[in-house]
């Protein structure tokens, strides 16, 4: 009897800073692809040849890692990136930004039978293809974004969903603003929660918990919040709240940040300073997962003020951590963190600030929150992502294919 032939997966995980939110998520999806077995599947992740360190560890049994050296044109615009002047001036002199991408050739020359892309990132492509928009911010706050990133995100979005098979969202609420805001049909959209990306890591030992408190001079007692320092993560209402704390209460409140820098960062330290918080927050930039790991583990609580998410993985991380977690009640976020977290208005440092005092004095409060937070975790889990995302490459392979027979035998007819 012959072997069934497996289904091949191509992931597109060629992005630029996989020190960010979708890098943490794909990296914690090729872990559990890896460790599934594959029923019937395999899955090749293709990365830039020069940034492979970050996924390679996670790639193995039926996945496989493949480098593609950067276009020229990649190369330069990763080199200026980090240059404002420079980067707005590429932009504005390269016709690279006013274009849909278009694949290179490589998934076509390869024969997979689906690509899918797990970040926004994608490119127009005559294979069968799953995206990803992880949100639609954009259109709820446009100030957030120039006139050309706008413009950019909007034209390739929408492509990008006309494109696919299916579209994969995280929650409800985000598919409820796809079909709003892009009328695609509901049944277009898979919905797929994701579970803790910690699962992809080996727990902090004390010995390394020990090492971060000592590094970070960590205090008894300080709240944190792993973000990346974009304006809609919301950083300076936390730092608002540690001012009204100290001015009414006489309280000397600790938060410490960790996530990549961006230009908003000088933003939020100018704030500090006028607020006369700089000496109660610290920004550690982008950590490792064992020293993330610790943070986790000796944090009293984690605060996450984001004024839009498309899911909120540091919610279940803290879950997973047995943190108790304050949360804005933005978007998606109480459909992700249920009833394991204490919500707030992510515009007001008052509520905030109260939140804050009720979880530093209350330990019952902290007990009662975790044991929430891991209740709701319980619900999803890695596994269980990674499974459903077998179960949509077979169902969006046999439709595709199901499809082409059939319009092979009406030509022949």
């Amino acid at each position: 009897m012959p072997q069934e032939v497996k289904l091949r997966i191509a992931l597109e995980c060629r992005i630029d800073d996989p020190r960010q939110g979708a890098g943490a998520s794909t990296l914690s999806l090729a872990h559990f692809l890896s460790a599934g077995g594959g029923e019937g599947q395999e899955y090749t992740f293709l990365v830039h040849e020069d940034s492979k360190d970050w996924l390679a560890p996670h790639v193995f049994g039926p996945c496989k890692l493949v480098g593609i050296p950067r276009r020229r044109s990649e190369g330069l615009r990763k080199a200026l990136r980090s240059v404002a002047p420079l980067r707005e001036a590429w932009r504005k002199f390269s016709r690279s930004g006013d274009r849909i991408p278009a694949s290179d050739g490589y998934v076509e020359a390869e024969g997979f039978d689906l690509v899918h892309f797990p970040t926004q990132s994608a490119y127009l492509t005559r294979i069968p293809s799953i995206y990803q928009p992880w949100d639609l911010q954009h259109l709820h706050y446009p100030e957030f974004f120039s006139r050309f990133e706008y413009l950019v995100r909007e034209r390739r979005y929408r492509a990008f969903c006309r494109q696919a098979r299916r579209v994969c969202v995280q929650t409800e609420w985000s598919k409820r603003d796809l079909v709003d805001s892009y009328g695609i049909d509901q049944e277009k959209i898979a919905v797929i929660p994701w579970g803790s990306v910690l699962d992809a890591h080996t727990p902090p030992s004390p010995e390394s918990i020990r090492a971060a408190v000592e590094k970070f001079q960590l205090p008894a007692q300080f709240f944190f919040y792993p973000a990346v320092t974009w304006p809609h993560k919301n950083h300076a209402v936390v730092l608002r709240a540690l001012q009204r704390l100290r001015a009414e209460e006489g309280r000397t409140v600790f938060a410490y940040f960790s996530g990549a820098p961006t230009p908003h960062r000088r933003e939020l330290e100018s704030l500090a300073r006028q607020l006369g918080v700089s000496a109660q927050i610290r920004f550690l930039g982008y950590l490792p997962a064992p020293e993330l790991r610790a943070l986790f583990a000796t944090a009293t609580a984690l605060v996450f003020p984001s004024k839009f998410e498309g899911f909120g993985l540091p919610i279940l991380e803290a879950f997973q951590a047995g943190l108790p977690v304050l949360c804005s009640h933005a978007t998606v976020l109480p459909e992700v963190a249920g009833a394991g977290a204490l919500f707030f208005d992510p515009d007001s440092p008052a509520e905030l600030a109260e939140r804050m005092k009720a979880v530093l004095d209350d330990p019952e409060l902290r007990r009662k929150l975790a044991s929430r937070g891991r209740e709701t975790l319980s619900r999803s889990s890695m596994q269980e992502t990674a499974a459903a995302f077998r179960n949509l490459y077979r169902q969006v392979v046999l439709e595709a294919r199901a499809e082409a027979t059939a319009e092979k035998a009406s030509t022949a007819r």
